[in-house]
């Protein structure tokens, strides 16, 4: 087995590993492995010239967060996964990483020194109104930066700047909505968290991913659980506010 860097010709099939390991969207997998090769690094690991597994990191200020690590199927439960991870593990130089786990992976982290810390849970959205009071702009405000700060535990403003979509406000929370996700979603409360949920459905949101703390708010507005991951840590804890967190970015970044 051979482990290199991703490199932009390697993108479309590495891309296909993620949608092979995960039945993601192609699509979609492209645009999160632009932002990683834009922002961070991503390794892979090839047998006879087949790219069989990916996994790749950004680094914040504080902590770095691991995403997109996949691995194609009729190789998993063969130390493919460990072996990549332990690579990408020596390119990180943050004294904290962490990472949002599946089902699947949650052994493999484990193994590697990672705790548990939390779920983080996929809803499907539908039919609400409302949300006049939201605004929409197109580009982060400094308070909606320091929010968002507060919540996450670090500042990812260059993560946050790239993202294509729709930025959703009221005084007190900010949304971004794009490719029919909503996230990041940050707020001081309940009421606020709602009004800019009720706008991003009529804009057509149809998901989010949520923390553990929120999920009877969510499915008080009739959210359905399609997936959940574990919140996983390695190295120092976070000075993060779980009561602003309403919605995280992506599982791939947190």
């Amino acid at each position: 087995m051979i482990i290199r860097k991703i490199k932009r010709e390697d993108l479309d099939n590495a891309a296909k590993v993620m949608v092979e390991a995960m039945n993601g969207n192609l699509e979609g997998a492209k645009i999160i492995f632009n932002l990683f090769l834009e922002l961070g690094e991503c390794l892979l690991a090839e047998e006879e010239g087949e790219i069989i597994a990916t996994a790749c990191y950004i680094s914040y200020k504080i902590l770095s967060w691991i995403g997109n690590v996949a691995v194609k199927p009729r190789y998993q439960r063969k130390g493919y996964g460990k072996r990549l991870m332990s690579e990408l593990l020596k390119l990180i130089n943050t004294k904290v990483i962490r990472l949002d786990s599946t089902t699947e992976g949650y052994r493999l982290y484990r193994g590697l020194g990672f705790i548990e810390e939390y779920k983080t849970i996929l809803y499907e959205l539908r039919d609400l109104k409302g949300g006049n009071n939201v605004k929409i702009t197109d580009k982060l405000k400094d308070w909606m930066m320091n929010l968002d700060k507060k919540a996450f535990g670090d500042d990812r403003g260059k993560l946050l700047g790239r993202i294509n979509g729709l930025i959703l406000y009221t005084q007190g929370g900010y949304g971004i909505l794009s490719r029919n996700i909503l996230g990041p979603l940050i707020a001081e409360d309940d009421f606020i968290a709602e009004s800019i949920i009720r706008k991003a459905v009529e804009l057509g949101a149809r998901r989010i991913i949520t923390i553990e703390d929120k999920t009877e708010f969510i499915e008080d507005l009739g959210g359905r659980r399609l997936y959940t991951c574990t919140r996983m840590r390695l190295g120092e804890s976070i000075n993060e506010d779980r009561s602003l967190i309403y919605g995280i970015y992506r599982y791939a970044f947190g």
